[in-house]
C-alpha cells in the first residue's frame, strides 16, 4: 500500500494546483480516484490515479490550452475568462479545473440534463470564449454550438492526457496573489427556475477547507467523520454527477483538502441504473480485494465491505429501499450511506440505519458542505449485529434524520409556520461571524458575497420532540403552496410518504395558485390507484390541514419520470409547466363534479 500522510496536511491557504504538485512530489503513488476502465463494461475492472498522475494530466492540459485555445498573458491571468465543458462522467473534469486555473482561465460545468435554454443562458451569463468536448460530445453540445456563436475544441483522450510525463507548466501564484480571483464556475440547482452562474473563488476554497476541520464541541461528534475524516483516510463510493458541486467536493476538493479517495460506478441513466451500477462495481472492486490478499494473512479473515461510505442522491436511496436484495448486497459492500440533496421517506431511513451507518448531509453550492454534529450519547450510526441491536436505542424515533449545526456555523431558526401537527417550522438564518471567533473562520456564503451580514437560506426545519438541540430539514421556503384562498401549506413530509408507499416511484404535490391540491403521481410498474393505495394516500391526507387534502378524483398519473436537477431534487417548476395541459383539465374537471355535488 502507497504511503499516504496520517493526519492530512491542513491547506487553508494554498491553492488548489499548488495542494496537488506538493502531494504528487511527497507521495507519487498514492491513489487519488479510482475510475472504471471502461464504463460500459465494468468487467474490465478499475484504474487507479495516483496523485502523480493527475499531475502530470493537469500540465498536459495545460500546454494544451496554451497550444490550441490561447496563451493568456501572465498579466491578464487574473481576470478568469470562462472554457465551458460538458462531458462524460470522467476524471478529466477534475483535470480541466486545475489545468484551467494554472492558465488563467476558469471552468464552467454545466449539467447536460438541463434544457437548451437554461444552458444557453448560463453559457451567455458567464461570456464563455469557447466550448471543450470530449471525443464523442454529447448532442446537447451541438444544440448551444448551432445557437451559440462560440469555438470548440476536442480535448485530449483520457488515455492521452495520461499517457507520458511532460515539463510542469509554470503556476507560482500564492495565496494571497490570487484569493479573490475566480476558480471555477458551477451553477445553482434550478429547482424553481433557470440555473445561475456561482463562480467560486479560491479564498471561498479556503473557507470550506476550514469549515471541513471545524472541531466538534463538547459532548458532539461531527456527524460527516464516516465521509470525510482528516486523520485516515477515506474511501468513498461516489454515485453523483460530477458538474454538479456535489461531484466537484468529492472528485476535487475533498481529495485535496483532507484525502478522500473517491471510487466512481460504471455509466447509468436512471436513478434505478446508477444503484445497479454502484452494487456491480463494489462487486468489482471486492473482487479485486479477494485477489489481492488471497496470499496474504489477511485472507484468514471475512473482508467484505471494500469503501467507507457510498453517496447518492435521495431517489436512488428510495431505490434501496424497495428492493431489500439491494439494501442487503450494499451493506455487505460498504460501511455507510450518505445522502443529501433532499430527503428520503421515514421508512426508507430507519430500514437503511437498521443494516448499516446512515448519514444525512446537508450542502448548498454557495456554502459546499454544512458542518453537523450529533451528540456522541446517540449511537445511531453504527453496524450493528443482532445483539448488539438489542442493546442499542430503538430506530423506530427516526433519530437518523436529526443533527445540530456547529456553532461556528452560526446558524439561527427563524419560525415560519406552524404544521397541522402542531410542528413549528422554522427557516434558518446564517449570521457573518465576525472575523476574530473561531480563529478567524468566516463562512464561505460571504465569501461570494462579502457585503452582506446575514442570509436566509431557505431551508426550512423542525426540532426533534425531546431534544431541542437536533434538528431534521423540513424542505425548502420555495416548495411552499399557495392556495387561491391565500391558505398555506409545505408538502414536502407529505410528498415523501406517499412516495415512500411500494406502489408510488414519485409523488408530488401542486396547487399554488391554483384552487386546491392536486398529486402527481408515477406508479411502479404494473402500479394502479386502487382502494388499497387510496387508503394509504388518505392517511396522509389525515395529518394535512383540511384545504391541502387531495381528493381522490384530483390525482394526474403520469408514465416519464419527474424531471430532476442534478443533485435528484424534483424540478417542480418545470413539473407543473409540462403538465400545465393535463392539470388544467383535471382542475376544470374536479372542479366541475364539485359543483355538481353541490347542486
Amino acid at each position: 500500500m502507497a504511503a499516504r500522510p496520517a493526519p492530512w496536511p491542513e491547506f487553508h491557504f494554498t491553492t488548489l494546483p499548488n495542494i496537488l504538485r506538493l502531494l504528487a512530489s511527497q507521495y507519487p503513488d498514492m491513489t487519488y480516484a479510482g475510475f472504471p476502465r471502461n464504463p460500459n463494461d465494468i468487467s474490465e475492472g478499475y484504474r487507479e490515479f495516483t496523485y502523480l498522475d493527475v499531475a502530470n494530466a493537469v500540465n498536459t492540459l495545460a500546454w494544451w490550452i496554451d497550444e490550441n485555445v490561447e496563451r493568456r498573458e501572465e498579466g491578464k491571468k487574473n481576470r478568469k475568462e470562462t472554457l465551458v465543458y460538458i462531458g462524460p462522467n470522467d476524471i478529466r473534469y477534475a483535470v480541466l479545473c486545475l489545468a484551467g486555473i494554472v492558465t488563467g482561465y476558469k471552468m464552467l460545468f454545466p449539467s447536460p440534463r438541463y434544457g437548451i435554454e437554461a444552458l444557453l443562458k448560463l453559457v451567455e451569463a458567464v461570456d464563455a470564449k469557447a466550448m471543450l468536448t470530449p471525443e464523442t460530445p454529447l448532442p446537447i453540445v451541438s444544440e448551444i454550438l448551432e445557437k451559440k456563436e462560440m469555438k470548440s475544441y476536442r480535448i485530449p483522450s483520457i488515455e492521452q492526457c495520461f499517457a507520458r510525463s511532460v515539463d510542469e507548466y509554470p503556476f507560482a501564484k500564492t495565496f494571497e496573489e490570487c484569493k479573490d480571483e475566480e476558480m471555477l464556475c458551477l451553477h445553482t440547482s434550478g429547482t424553481t427556475g433557470f440555473p445561475k452562474p456561482i463562480p467560486y473563488t479560491h479564498d471561498w476554497v479556503s473557507s470550506f477547507s476550514r469549515t471541513t476541520r471545524l472541531r466538534a464541541t463538547r459532548g458532539f461528534r461531527r456527524s460527516d467523520d464516516d465521509l470525510y475524516n482528516a486523520s485516515r483516510g477515506t474511501r468513498v463510493f461516489a454515485a453523483l454527477p460530477p458538474f454538479h458541486a456535489s461531484g466537484v467536493t468529492l472528485m476535487i476538493l475533498l481529495p485535496l483538502l483532507v484525502g478522500v479517495t473517491p471510487i466512481y460506478p460504471p455509466a447509468y441513466t436512471t436513478p434505478e441504473g446508477a444503484v445497479d451500477a454502484t452494487l456491480s462495481g463494489l462487486d468489482v472492486l471486492y473482487a479485486a480485494q479477494q485477489r489481492h490478499v488471497a496470499n496474504s494473512d489477511a485472507a484468514k479473515e471475512k473482508v467484505e465491505r471494500v469503501v467507507d461510505m457510498v453517496v447518492m442522491v435521495p431517489p436512488c436511496v428510495e431505490n434501496v429501499f424497495g428492493h431489500p436484495e439491494k439494501l442487503h448486497r450494499l451493506s455487505q459492500r460498504a460501511h455507510g450511506l450518505c445522502y443529501g440533496g433532499g430527503s428520503i421517506a421515514r421508512e426508507a431511513g430507519d430500514a437503511i440505519s437498521h443494516k448499516m451507518k446512515l448519514l444525512n448531509a446537508i450542502a448548498s453550492t454557495e456554502l459546499g458542505l454544512w458542518p453537523l454534529i450529533r451528540p456522541r450519547s446517540i449511537d445511531y450510526n453504527t453496524n450493528p449485529t443482532d445483539q448488539e441491536q438489542e442493546k442499542k436505542e430503538d430506530f423506530s424515533d427516526g433519530k437518523w434524520e436529526y443533527y445540530a449545526f456547529h456553532p461556528a456555523f452560526n446558524i439561527h431558526f427563524d419560525p415560519v409556520y406552524t404544521s397541522e401537527s402542531g410542528h413549528t417550522v422554522f427557516e434558518a438564518i446564517m449570521k457573518r461571524n465576525n472575523g476574530k471567533d473561531w480563529d478567524g473562520y468566516v463562512q464561505s456564503w460571504f465569501k461570494l458575497y462579502p457585503d452582506s451580514s446575514e442570509k436566509r437560506l431557505g431551508d426550512l426545519f423542525i426540532q426533534h420532540p425531546s431534544d431541542t438541540t437536533l434538528y431534521k430539514h423540513y424542505g425548502r421556503a420555495d416548495d411552499l403552496l399557495v392556495f387561491l384562498t391565500n391558505e398555506k401549506f409545505y408538502p414536502t413530509v407529505a410528498e415523501q410518504r406517499i412516495a415512500g408507499f411500494p406502489e408510488v416511484a414519485e409523488a408530488l404535490l401542486v396547487g399554488t395558485r391554483r384552487p386546491k391540491a392536486a398529486l402527481v403521481l408515477r406508479l411502479e410498474d404494473g402500479g394502479v390507484v386502487d382502494d388499497a393505495l387510496w387508503g394509504k394516500i388518505e392517511e396522509v391526507n389525515g395529518s394535512s390541514p383540511v384545504y391541502a387534502r387531495v381528493q381522490r378524483n384530483m390525482v394526474l398519473l403520469v408514465h416519464e419520470p419527474f424531471l430532476r436537477t442534478a443533485k435528484g431534487s424534483v424540478k417542480k417548476v418545470d413539473m407543473a409547466r409540462t403538465y400545465e395541459r393535463e392539470l388544467d383539465s383535471l382542475y376544470r374537471r374536479g372542479c366541475s363534479e364539485e359543483a355538481e355535488e353541490k347542486r
